[in-house]
């Protein structure tokens, strides 16, 4: 597994994106708080999505995207680390079906 690091993104994209190289490929994660969709739930209720973008080594979250993906919106993740850590495993799958191809 690579080194996570954080990436520049323009001014226009004000959504914080992490980094992290796997197997050649740069994949993004952006996590977002979700707004209050389920009021049924305990505790705290926060709720976190991710958006996962992966690119060609070396670009940004805003290139020309070789695969993305989203989180499912049926499934809600109760902290930003949870949404992130599984944003990356999302894109680590994409990458890895794009090497079988």
């Amino acid at each position: 597994m690579g080194n996570m690091t954080l990436k520049d993104v323009s001014p226009s994209d004000r959504q914080e994106w992490k980094a992290e190289e796997y197997h050649g490929k740069h994949i993004h994660v952006c996590t977002t708080p979700r707004v209050h969709e389920n009021e049924d739930l305990s505790g705290h209720g926060q709720q976190w999505d991710f958006k996962v973008r992966v690119t060609d080594d070396g670009a940004g979250p805003t290139a020309h995207e070789c695969a993305n993906a989203e989180s499912d919106p049926e499934t809600f993740y109760s902290t930003q680390a949870i949404a992130e850590d599984l944003g990356f495993t999302r894109g680590r799958e994409l990458v890895e079906g794009m090497r079988l191809k």
